[in-house]
């Protein structure tokens, strides 16, 4: 008999339990008496009834509220009589409301020092600020804290004026005031309705950047940054990424900013990547600051792709914002789509549609796969928290694009045009949005809604027919999970004939368990390339010759299919010689890749760099479904060094056109650092010169003009076990060593790779420039070794005992965090020999921990149930 789930002491919240808030707070003003150990807030709110009255008693209004030190209470302002409430852990309920509209004021005590879980407001630094996505607010104050709850704010912040003389809350800064004592009180007022989820305040001792940004219309646009002193010359491309934003909305949407000022904050200490709080975004410091020295091309793009994710969501997000926690993804599906859209247009669309499709793949399809599996709108949580997931964002995001596709890129326009005049200022779901989109197009999506309510990724089986009498070539799709919601997705198809010629251009839109399109009048088989461009989130079981594979490989014109095709030309193979076949016999991916590499002139370098990469080992297990990481690996390293060694002189002449590069993020010179990179790669797997290369890329490092150069020795080295890897590192701390976010990158490298990174993870949690408290780190070293598979899958289990105490002491600090990794056992249960029987020890050893956080209980918890445990 099993016993109860530990997880049954928490509240489930089921999507159909949801009802419209019984009291709402269209208007309040927050005052902020600030002090790191000791802020003191009172909350003044015009409280209104939200439905029809009986005439006789009034419901009792309760306000959500946890952690707070409860100081007074006002109704109407006379002082409440303490028989008149209730305080909880929960909140506070007023029993009987004087009437359906009143006055209350609440007085609490916080202290953001003590807060390490990084919610409500904190001290991060010398800097206190706030992060109240999805229900932080509650921590700060006692509040309807629930995104339909839409509130008018004022905000009075006082502080020190030698320790915050920046104090910053959402929308217009009205006054400025000087008070006896040394302190300072500053009023801001945001003009427009927004949820608590929303609300932000910083204070600190802060250095600003500032700009400008016309509109289209003429109106100036004051941009601000805020960081900490001396990190003002690293914030000039998070400027620039903003403004490339600002103005890629108004041309493409036609969205213009609706304040007359903008404010990025950075704070080293947060738990997600950025927050798009109304006029006032606080970001990760990874993704604010950057500059050619100590940040890589990847986080160049990151903070470019991240400053326009939060200013999109200015509109959707923010102006129309969500009904409740379980249609998370209307507001960051939705933004995600925008802002890949944004991103290819600003690089190489190609390049960013295989960069995102693989996080897909790599990450989004084992969550699908594994317990942790839920619709894009999940029905029930116990900790909203755990549903920040690349299911609701990644996948969800795709469910958008796959209406860009059948709508056509002006008809999405058009559509989100409607959804936005109509839904301004208010909270709604996912129907809204796709009958406004529906409305629009005067079309109707029927069976498209079910992508939101269906979880796992759809499995495609396609056939194909060929009468070579009547020249009639068929396709034949058929989503074989036939028990499952029917769906509706667009297949892009694209027919060649022998010589590359493209016959046939369509859009088939399948519908149902079945669908399948016809053409007549081919005087030989055509070869099919299907859902090109990625155009739905789907696995596809085509069982065709390798020789089409090979062919779509050279020959698709389409740049993501053509890398796509090229990848399954490599993964066939591979998985051949995983049976046992001889590696020497390979030569389907030597006559792609030499094919490539001859017409290597004619490719953007950065493009170039993808059609030659090679599938890392997880995304080998992943789409191979074989999980022993060690046979993966052996063989992968025996494939790599049969590809140098056939391909050394083209990797030589590679690494020479492309070794010196200047350090600016353009295509052609990020192209450049990932072909040098790309083409060491591949020569340190060769036969050849090693000692030599040792030396070459060590001197390298020493002379590296961008971090992409010199990041990318360390990881070779590291990756490669190679002897002189320990020199590597111990360089690259004595250069960076004062340099937070770059030592991220350090402590990531040691443990990233190979079968011995538990030593390492071991050591380098004892150094001293690790930090329990702070997110970036803990997700650097930690988070970096369970994502090694070679050593987090032990078959000892070592690997999972160290995760498992790490999350023991986490729990205590970050929550959040903690559970985090904690979803990372997901696939321990797929793994060979004891460790699923090891994995699952160990998550039943976190179920005895002492108050352990409800963040960490439902993941274990949901684990377990998806292992029939």
């Amino acid at each position: 008999m099993q016993s109860p789930s530990p997880s049954s002491s928490f509240p489930v919240h089921s999507i159909e339990d949801y009802s419209p808030p019984v009291w709402v707070t269209p208007k309040a003003h927050i005052r902020f008496d600030l002090d790191t150990e000791n802020t003191v807030v009172r909350a003044e709110y015009e409280v209104c009834l939200n439905m029809e009255s009986n005439g006789k008693s009034l419901p009792p209004l309760f306000l959500n509220g946890e952690g707070l030190e409860f100081l007074s209470l006002r109704v109407d302002g006379a002082i409440c009589d303490p028989g008149a409430y209730q305080i909880s852990k929960e909140g506070l309920t007023l029993s009987e409301p004087p009437g359906e509209k009143f006055q209350l004021i609440v007085e609490n005590k916080i202290s953001p020092k003590k807060n390490t879980g990084l919610e409500g407001l904190y001290q991060s630094g010398s800097m206190l600020c706030t992060q109240n996505e999805p229900e932080g607010f509650r921590k700060i104050t006692y509040s309807i804290d629930r995104p339909d709850n839409m509130i008018r704010f004022s905000v009075s912040l006082v502080g020190d004026k030698e320790y915050f003389p920046i104090l910053l809350s959402n929308g217009n800064h009205i006054e400025t005031k000087e008070i006896p004592g040394g302190k300072i009180e500053v009023l801001w007022e945001d003009p427009f309705l927004k949820p608590t989820y929303l609300f932000a305040v910083v204070a600190g001792d802060l250095a600003e950047t500032q700009s400008t940004y016309t509109t289209l219309s003429g109106r100036e646009i004051v941009l601000k940054i805020f960081v900490d002193k001396g990190n003002q010359d690293k914030t000039e491309f998070a400027m620039y990424s903003l403004k490339e934003a600002m103005r890629w909305d108004e041309e493409t949407f036609g969205l213009e900013y609706d304040l007359d000022l903008y404010m990025i904050v950075a704070v080293d200490d947060f738990n997600m990547g950025a927050m798009e709080n109304k006029g006032l975004n606080l970001f990760n410091s990874k993704l604010v600051l950057a500059d050619k020295k100590s940040a890589t091309d990847e986080t160049f793009e990151s903070i470019l792709g991240v400053v326009a994710h939060e200013y999109f969501h200015n509109y959707t997000g923010n102006r129309v914002t969500l009904r409740n926690w379980f249609n998370l993804t209307l507001k960051e599906g939705l933004t995600v789509f925008r802002d890949q859209w944004f991103t290819e247009d600003k690089t190489d669309s190609a390049v960013k549609r295989i960069k995102d499709v693989t996080l897909l793949m790599d990450h989004q399809f084992p969550e699908d796969a594994g317990p942790m599996s839920h619709p894009i709108v999940p029905k029930s949580y116990v900790e909203m928290n755990n549903f920040y997931t690349v299911t609701v964002y990644e996948k969800g995001a795709e469910v958008i694009r796959m209406l860009s596709v059948i709508l056509g890129r002006d008809g999405f326009k058009k559509g989100l045009k409607l959804y936005l005049n109509r839904y301004d200022g208010q909270g709604v779901t996912y129907e809204e949005f796709i009958s406004s989109m529906e409305e629009a197009n005067q079309l109707e999506l029927p069976l498209f809604r079910n992508w939101y309510d269906r979880k796992g990724t759809p499995n495609i089986e396609v056939t194909e027919d060929w009468n070579e009498n009547t020249g009639t070539y068929r396709l034949e799709f058929t989503d074989i999970d036939k028990s499952n919601l029917p769906l509706l997705f667009p297949v892009p198809i694209a027919l060649f004939d022998e010589d590359g010629t493209v016959l046939k251009e369509e859009l088939l839109l399948a519908r149902g368990l079945k669908s399948e399109i016809q053409w007549d009048g081919f005087l030989r088989k055509p070869i099919a390339s299907i859902f090109r461009n990625f155009s739905a989130p789907v696995k596809v079981k085509f069982d065709r010759s390798r020789e089409d594979i090979v062919f779509l490989a050279k020959q698709e014109k389409d740049g993501f299919s053509k890398f796509f095709a090229l990848q399954e030309v490599i993964k066939q193979c591979f998985e051949s010689t995983l049976e046992g076949k001889e590696i020497a016999k390979m030569p389907e991916v030597l006559f792609v890749l030499e094919n490539t590499l001859s017409d290597r002139k004619n490719l953007a370098k950065d493009y170039l760099s993808y059609l030659l990469s090679f599938p890392s080992i997880g995304n080998l297990a992943e789409s191979l479904q074989v999980f022993d990481y060690e046979i993966i690996e052996k063989n992968r390293n025996l494939w790599l060094t049969a590809i140098a060694d056939r391909f050394v002189t083209d990797f030589r002449e590679i690494y020479e056109e492309n070794r010196i590069s200047l350090p600016t993020q353009t295509r052609t010179e990020i192209g450049k650092r990932r072909l040098q990179s790309i083409a060491l790669y591949y020569l340190f797997h060769s036969k050849n010169d090693l000692n030599r290369l040792g030396g070459l890329a060590l001197q390298k490092q020493r002379d590296a003009k961008h971090m992409s150069e010199e990041l990318s020795i360390v990881r070779i080295l590291s990756e490669m076990d190679h002897e002189l890897k320990s020199e590597s590192f111990e360089m690259f701390y004595g250069k960076w060593k004062s340099e937070p976010l770059v030592l991220d990158y350090w402590f990531a490298a040691q443990v990233g790779f190979g079968t011995n990174a538990l030593v390492s993870v071991k050591r380098l949690q004892d150094h001293e420039k690790f930090n329990w408290s702070n997110p970036n780190r803990v997700r650097s070293l930690i988070g970096s070794f369970a994502r090694n598979p070679l050593s987090f899958h032990k078959a000892d289990g070592s690997g999972y005992q160290f995760l498992g105490e790490s999350i023991k002491k986490l729990n205590s600090i970050n929550p959040q965090i903690a559970a985090n990794l904690t979803k990372l056992f997901q696939n321990a249960w797929l793994q060979t020999g004891q460790r699923p029987t090891i994995a699952a020890e160990v998550l039943e050893g976190l179920l005895k921990v002492p108050h352990l956080s409800k963040e960490v209980t439902e993941i274990v918890t949901t684990i377990r149930k998806g292992w029939g445990l």
